[in-house]
C-alpha cells in the first residue's frame, strides 16, 4: 500500500482553467485527464490525502460519480472551497476519511494542510505539504506545493525529502 498526495483539482471549474492557465479546452477534458492520471499512479489498495478544493459547488451526485471512476482509499482534508459542506456530507459522498484540520503523520515529519503553515518551520525536519497557492511558490523552503498544476495534474508519494538526511546526521 503506497501512500500519495494529490491537491487542488477543482472538478467541473471552467474558471480554474483561465485563471491558472491550465492546459485544457474544456472541463470535461480536464476532469478525465485528472482522473486518468490519478488511476495511473494511485492502486486499488493506495491511500492518497487529497489536501482540499475538490470542486466547486459540489453536488454529491457530481462528487460521486468522480470519486466512483478513481482509485484506491481517498482521504480528504477541507480546502476553502469545501467547507460549504461537512465533514459527513463529504464522508457520504464518497470520501473514506475527511478531516477538518491539518494532519500531523509523525512517522515522516510531514504536516498536511489545505494552506501553507510556515509557522512549522522551526520545527525541522517538519514539511508542510499543501495546495491551496496553484501556481505560486511558497518562500518558505519547508512548505512543498503539491497543486496539481506542480505535479503534472496527478498525485504524487507522500514523502519527506528532509527526512533521509535528517535520519543520517542525527544518529
Amino acid at each position: 500500500m503506497a501512500k500519495h498526495v494529490f491537491s487542488d483539482p477543482h472538478f467541473y471549474s471552467e474558471n480554474i482553467i483561465r485563471n491558472c492557465n491550465r492546459p485544457f479546452k474544456s472541463t470535461d477534458e480536464m476532469n478525465t485527464t485528472i482522473i486518468n492520471n490519478y488511476n495511473e499512479t494511485i492502486g486499488k489498495q493506495d491511500v492518497c490525502y487529497w489536501l482540499g478544493d475538490v470542486m466547486y459547488g459540489a453536488t454529491r451526485e457530481r462528487v460521486q460519480q468522480i470519486l466512483s471512476r478513481m482509485h484506491g482509499r481517498k482521504y480528504l482534508i477541507l480546502g476553502n472551497h469545501d467547507r460549504c459542506h461537512s465533514a459527513k456530507w463529504w464522508r457520504d459522498a464518497g470520501f473514506h476519511l475527511v478531516f477538518e484540520n491539518p494532519v500531523y503523520i509523525a512517522e515522516e515529519y510531514i504536516m498536511l494542510s489545505h494552506e501553507p503553515l510556515p509557522e512549522f518551520g522551526h520545527l525541522a525536519p517538519v514539511v508542510n505539504i499543501h495546495g491551496h497557492t496553484h501556481t505560486d511558490s511558497t518562500e518558505y523552503p519547508q512548505c512543498i506545493n503539491v497543486c496539481v498544476e506542480k505535479t503534472d495534474y496527478r498525485p504524487v508519494p507522500l514523502r519527506n525529502p528532509f527526512l533521509a538526511v535528517h535520519r543520517k546526521f542525527s544518529r
